[in-house]
């Protein structure tokens, strides 16, 4: 909007410049012509020459000017392109990732005895012991082989499979125990006891070793 009243004005400017012009060189051409209209002597005809002349002149320098000023108008100013801003990729982090502060952590213990006899008895016992003051829910021990290497006559908490489940753990030790009878043939047994539990972010495990002797 403003670059097109800046045009108007300046047409606007030369029009009346122009008219100006012509009156001032009708003017003066009517003066000349009736000053030297009488005049033969050549110094009248250069004088003529010479007044169209700078007429002349001063008409091509009023328009060089003019050009000179449409041109400046109509240039675009130059736009500066920004400079993207760098971008810094953030160094991923090594830390451990930390266990939330309302998360129970379980810790797993087996007391069994290393040797039995063939046939016999014996008793093994798990202790789960949770040092937080959070309830840890869905905990259950995945006993592998045990009951297949050794008969299950019984247990405190329920068993499905090869699975002891408690269910949930308070602060505190929950002990589990077990009641199994030893194989009829000699032979050393070792077992991976696993606890897992809902809340937890890695497994806990121990493994139990029991040898068989003959009689």
């Amino acid at each position: 909007m403003n670059l097109d009243l800046a045009v108007i004005g300046i047409v606007f400017a030369i029009i009346l410049l122009i008219i100006f012009f012509s009156a001032v060189v009708l003017y003066l051409s009517f003066r000349i012509k009736e000053t030297f209209r009488k005049e033969t002597r050549r110094g009248a005809t250069v004088a003529k020459v010479a007044f169209l002349i700078g007429i002349l002149f001063l008409a091509g320098g009023l328009f060089y000017f003019f050009a000179n000023t449409f041109t400046n108008i109509n240039e675009p100013s130059p736009t500066t392109t920004p400079t993207p801003a760098p971008t810094i990729t953030p160094t991923p982090s090594t830390s451990p990732t930390p266990t939330p502060s309302n998360t129970p952590v379980l810790t797993l213990s087996v007391s069994a005895p290393s040797q039995v006899g063939m046939n016999s008895e014996l008793s093994i016992t798990f202790s789960i012991t949770n040092p937080t003051t959070f309830t840890a829910n869905a905990v259950y021990l995945e006993t592998s082989g045990l009951f297949s290497d050794f008969t299950l006559q019984s247990s405190t908490h329920d068993t499905t499979g090869s699975v002891i489940n408690i269910g949930e753990v308070p602060s505190g030790v929950t002990f589990v125990s077990v009641e199994l009878t030893a194989p009829d043939r000699a032979k050393t047994l070792t077992n991976i006891i696993t606890l897992n539990f809902q809340e937890m972010v890695t497994s806990v495990t121990k493994s139990v070793t029991v040898s068989v002797r003959g009689n």
